[in-house]
């Protein structure tokens, strides 16, 4: 994945456009992501920063972009309102770097620097598509029974195989934290003035992994998996909630191995939303007179 992402890289320096104007800005903005322990959007939502820097072509349609942004995930089950999850009570928090190229598409002619209202290229929706490297790294705290109370530090989920990943019991190598993904969505820009433009986007963006948020398959064995990988796995494979009988007295958990977990076949998203400030780079005396 380091080769991929240093390809992503290389591309985008080494091929020229020879665009008119280029760009460099910031992103702010918030994140969420769709899986195993959230299924509403714009729920839980985190925080999204970044960096944008920005080649812009002659034909005034078309923009191409390289972003590097840090995206925060988080959710916990008892959040959901579903019954299941609330059982199955678990969390995490994810912490993605994301980095790559995209393009954007004007619905109409754009001309960074044209600030007239009364001229052409002041403003246009646009639609987005690239193809981006994220490095991911789910983390878990044990979670108590209310989203307000947990116990210990932020704990890395990968190295645990909390599915019982590379055991004797389940050969499954344990998932890649480095990952492929496909950003796409819309947006609206607009100059602010002669230098500055601004821009407001809301992003999907196609993984092809699972385990955002460390749930995909099945309970594993708890006894089996500490056995092999240690306490600490088996305290992070399964958290299910404590029930306690008429009399106070706790019921004895169930064994839930080969039990479901999360779901294999559905994959996790992310989306990202916010505005993005550029600044124009060129000199007033090289800046191109519209008409």
């Amino acid at each position: 994945m380091k080769k991929i992402a240093i390809f992503l890289i290389v591309v985008f320096t080494s091929i020229e456009f020879h665009s008119q104007i280029k760009e460099v800005g910031l992103f702010a903005g918030g994140s969420y992501y769709i899986g195993e322990l959230n299924r509403s959007h714009f729920s839980q939502q985190e925080l999204s920063i970044g960096f944008v820097y920005k080649k812009d072509f002659p034909n005034r349609r078309v923009s191409y972009r390289f972003n590097v942004l840090y995206n925060q995930l988080k959710a916990v089950d008892f959040k959901s309102g579903d019954a299941f999850q609330i059982n199955r009570n678990l969390d995490f928090r994810n912490s993605i770097i994301e980095l790559g190229p995209i393009f954007e598409i004007d619905f109409f002619e754009f001309i960074p620097g044209q600030n007239s209202v009364d001229l052409v290229g002041f403003g246009t929706p646009y639609f987005f598509l690239g193809l981006c490297y994220a490095r991911s790294n789910p983390q878990a705290r044990r979670y108590q029974g209310n989203f307000d109370n947990f116990s210990g530090d932020w704990v890395d989920l990968q190295p645990l195989g909390t599915e019982g990943q590379e055991t004797s019991f389940n050969p499954q190598k344990k998932y890649s934290r480095n990952q492929i993904v496909i950003p796409f969505g819309i947006g609206v820009k607009l100059n602010f003035s002669h230098h500055v433009s601004l821009s407001l986007e809301y992003g999907i963006r196609k993984t092809f992994t699972d385990y955002l948020d460390d749930v995909s398959g099945l309970y594993p064995n708890l006894e089996l998996l500490e056995q092999e990988s240690g306490s600490l796995s088996a305290a992070f494979s399964e958290n299910v909630r404590e029930v306690y009988d008429n009399n106070g007295d706790l019921i004895p958990k169930m064994d839930y191995s080969g039990l479901q977990r999360g779901n294999a076949s559905d994959k996790d998203w992310y989306m990202v939303s916010g505005l993005i400030l550029t600044y124009q780079i060129f000199s007033d005396s090289s800046c191109p007179k519209w008409k």
